[in-house]
């Protein structure tokens, strides 16, 4: 890792040591809950627009949740190690494209804010306001920048499932352009949904079935000048709770997943690859791992 790439990977450290530096002095007073886990993924068939080729990556993944006095705290940050530089090359062309995306979301708690009390299907309401970061190391070079705020809606089931509709911006770089140029998308309303719910089946483990999905709407010209479509990204995997037979419940966690993103960064097929689907669509099996503390 060189550059941008290693001081971006040294900030999150940073940043992170910091949060739960933090969250460990105030947890008697503030934090109510938390889970915290460390995961990979590996897929063999993702996919980036305009290249034609499959891509196979390990994704190492680091996720907080908790709880506190007044609403939610979510931060994920993904590092994304492409295995051959064939299929997607850095771009300095010596070594596989590397990238890193973190996102934040703080969700304020309507119910524990106001005392507010929700009947039937609703749990809770709040405020959710949040943002995305990235860099990638390819020749386009991306930087992506997002704020988000919007309503979030958590529904009354086992476990979880929230959905939020979001008015979000964002801002990107494009280098394959020269000289490189700044990207200010248009505003654009975004629906994202969570969820993590027991699946009731005795198999001698716990199952859980989990996942996001986000919908974008069109956010106006891209760095090319083309309009964006539409994005949907779905990732969603059966868990498999494997330590709980050895008295670790909630801790080893392996399954299967999918992967599903159309029009990814809102690339229109007609212009990224001429009508055809050219690394606008990735259709990705996965297997999951994750270690919980």
């Amino acid at each position: 890792m060189k550059g941008g790439f290693r001081r971006g990977i040294a900030g999150l450290a940073v940043a992170g040591a910091a949060l739960l530096g933090g969250a460990g002095a105030a947890q008697a007073d503030i934090i109510q809950w938390s889970d915290t886990f460390v995961g990979v993924r590996y897929g063999a068939t993702y996919a980036e627009p305009t290249n034609n080729t499959d891509v196979e990556k390990v994704i190492v993944q680091g996720q907080h949740v908790s709880g506190w006095t007044y609403g939610q705290n979510f931060i994920n940050v993904d590092i994304l190690f492409d295995l051959s530089k064939s299929d997607e090359p850095a771009k300095d062309g010596a070594s596989p494209a590397k990238e890193i995306y973190a996102v934040f979301r703080e969700k304020l708690s309507a119910s524990k804010i106001f005392g507010l009390g929700f009947g039937g299907w609703v749990r809770d309401m709040g405020l959710t306001i949040g943002g995305d970061l990235s860099y990638k190391d390819d020749s386009f070079n991306a930087r992506v920048r997002k704020f988000v705020i919007g309503p979030t809606i958590d529904f009354d089931v086992p476990g979880f499932w929230s959905v939020s509709f979001l008015l979000g911006t964002e801002s990107n770089n494009n280098s394959i352009l020269s000289p490189s140029v700044g990207v200010d998308f248009e505003p654009a309303f975004r629906l994202e949904t969570a969820w993590g719910l027991p699946i009731p089946i005795d198999i001698g483990v716990p199952v859980t079935f989990k996942g996001f999905m986000n919908i974008v709407g069109p956010k106006g010209p891209d760095g090319f000048g083309q309009n964006t479509v539409t994005e949907i990204l779905l990732d969603t995997a059966i868990m498999f709770d494997v330590g709980a037979p050895f008295g670790q419940e909630k801790t080893f966690m392996v399954g299967f997943g999918y992967q599903w993103w159309k029009n990814k960064f809102g690339n229109d097929p007609e212009f990224t690859g001429g009508g055809k689907k050219l690394g606008t669509e990735a259709s990705v099996p996965q297997f999951v791992a994750e270690f919980h503390f």
